[in-house]
């Protein structure tokens, strides 16, 4: 059964696309069978995977209204997962807002009966658990019931975290939802580690927030010892 990862923080531009397809990649390499998951309605991963959003007809949208109308979401699975460069991933475009308005009608009462709002990625993802060894998804700006979604079926939530203090702030408010979620609704979900990115090595400021996340957090999760360095080579290389 694939270990589900979902790279999450409620703050944007810290580098989660570029860690799930950076990290995709490396597992690939390593022999892994690996599929990505674009859940954010921008598109971002799916980009990344050189494919266009808007020419896109079955996305991870078609596989969750699926789910939500109660029919057969497996008519999907073939037609949703895209090959690119060894990896399998599953895009996204502006169809999945859509997805995003049912979710939050169905939570608020608007749609009763089905899958419960919080679970519908689970529902989907239990299509795909036996044939990966991983499942990594991209989860967007915003802790929205998308991203509730994808860490209600996470084993594991990796937190990228930009080397600014700013940055610092929001990563406390994801740890939160987290821990929420696993109290909640998912008590597998556990934090696979904090991601110091964008990281300047030979600047003070850098050195100085990686040893105030090791003393805040060093001793309730894994702080990854190796900062992902700031280099225009990482974003440029993800798959292709």
């Amino acid at each position: 059964m694939a270990i589900i990862l979902a790279i999450t923080n409620s703050k944007g531009g810290v580098g989660k696309t570029t860690t799930c397809a950076n990290l995709g990649a490396a597992l690939s390499a390593a022999g892994k069978a690996v599929l990505l998951v674009d859940n954010d309605p921008q598109g971002d991963l799916t980009k990344v995977m050189r494919s266009d959003p808007k020419s896109l007809k079955y996305t991870l949208a078609n596989l969750m209204n699926a789910v939500l109308d109660d029919t057969e979401p497996e008519l999907f699975v073939n037609r949703a997962v895209i090959e690119g460069a060894g990896i399998h991933y599953i895009p996204a475009n502006s169809k999945l807002a859509g997805v995003s308005s049912r979710l939050v009608s169905r939570y608020r009462g608007g749609e009763t009966g089905g899958t419960p709002c919080e679970l519908v990625m689970a529902r989907v993802l239990e299509l795909f658990q036996s044939q990966y060894d991983y499942i990594l998804i991209d989860c967007g700006h915003s802790m929205d019931l998308l991203t509730i979604n994808a860490l209600a079926a996470a084993h594991q939530a990796i937190v990228p975290v930009q080397a600014h203090y700013l940055a610092m702030e929001d990563m406390a408010d994801t740890l939160e939802v987290i821990q929420t979620i696993r109290q909640g609704i998912n008590p597998k979900l556990a934090v696979g580690g904090i991601l110091l990115t964008m990281y300047q090595g030979r600047t003070n400021l850098c050195r100085g927030i990686q040893d105030e996340i090791q003393a805040d957090y060093g001793n309730a999760f894994t702080v990854f010892s190796s900062p992902i360095d700031f280099s225009i080579r990482v974003a440029e290389h993800p798959i292709g």
